[in-house]
């Protein structure tokens, strides 16, 4: 099969996206919108007429070309309607042919270079009942908390307050260009309809939480969750993330957590049930001193 990399005007997006669309694996974050939104520049592995695909998330610094993972994009890789593992080695040789830095997170395992990583993932299938019973004691007596201090969640958010309400009570600090993409995500999904937002008030209409979804395909993805400290003493979150499981089940959804590998996320993600699924983190510095040591 003919590989071709392409460069960003190259790229047909229309063929693109249904390659995603199409895949047994596609994921919100590989769609052309959504790549460049957050990795403004990125490029492709293609493979015959877009049967196989694969974004190249390249940044240029200090005039050479390298791939870092995009933020707001937990993992990439190889998209396509049937695993075809035995083509793995050629794109990792396309990739090692033209770049001699790469950080990047896939969705498959490229055998050398790499470090396996947990995703926390969901399926809401079956009834609330069957799922609430793999939640952990102590999930479930925070979930009774917080039920007993009467709050409410309000459906239909704005993009915008979703934002401000992350930018205001930051787990982690982000550059201004980050807040930049997080917003424009959030409101490009907003637009496309595939983004639902949601906040949670006490008793006096304060905003404790908030947490934006994206639906694509069978899967719900946990983009944004921020708490304020009023709404971490009142167990804020796992109220919202018991009410989302309630909205979501029996349908045939998973819940994909976008995250688990830092082990207080993971225990989180767990105590409801979720599972962890293996991607890989692929790091590769070729690069000469002192440039290795810059990136």
């Amino acid at each position: 099969m003919e590989f071709k990399r392409l460069k960003h005007h190259q790229i047909n997006k229309q063929k693109w996206d249904a390659t995603i669309q199409n895949s047994f694996n596609g994921l919100v974050c590989a769609l052309s919108w959504y790549l460049n939104v957050v990795s403004p520049d990125w490029e492709a592995l293609v493979a015959g007429d877009y049967e196989l695909i694969m974004p190249l998330p390249v940044k240029q610094k200090y005039g050479f070309r390298y791939l870092i993972q995009p933020p707001f994009c937990q993992q990439l890789g190889i998209f396509c309607m049937t695993r075809r593992e035995e083509l793995i080695p050629e794109f990792i040789k396309q990739i090692n042919s033209e770049f001699r830095f790469a950080a990047i997170n896939l969705n498959f395992n490229p055998m050398i270079n790499c470090v396996d990583k947990s995703n926390f993932e969901l399926d809401l299938s079956s009834t609330y009942d069957f799922i609430k019973g793999n939640y952990s004691t102590n999930t479930k007596r925070n979930i009774n908390k917080a039920v007993a201090q009467n709050l409410k969640i309000i459906e239909n958010i704005s993009p915008v307050e979703v934002w401000k309400f992350k930018k205001e009570n930051p787990v982690n600090r982000l550059s201004n260009w980050h807040y930049k993409k997080l917003l424009e995500v959030l409101n490009i999904s907003y637009e496309k309809d595939i983004s639902k937002n949601f906040g949670l008030i006490d008793s006096k209409n304060n905003l404790m939480a908030v947490v934006s979804l994206i639906e694509y395909k069978e899967r719900i993805t946990f983009l944004v969750s921020s708490s304020n400290k009023q709404g971490k003493e009142k167990f804020a979150m796992f109220y919202m993330v018991d009410w989302i499981i309630q909205k979501y089940t029996e349908k045939n959804i998973v819940f994909d957590f976008e995250g688990g590998s830092l082990k207080n996320l993971a225990r989180f993600f767990g105590s409801f049930g979720a599972v962890p699924v293996k991607y890989y983190h692929y790091k590769r510095n070729n690069l000469i001193w002192p440039l290795n040591k810059l990136v």
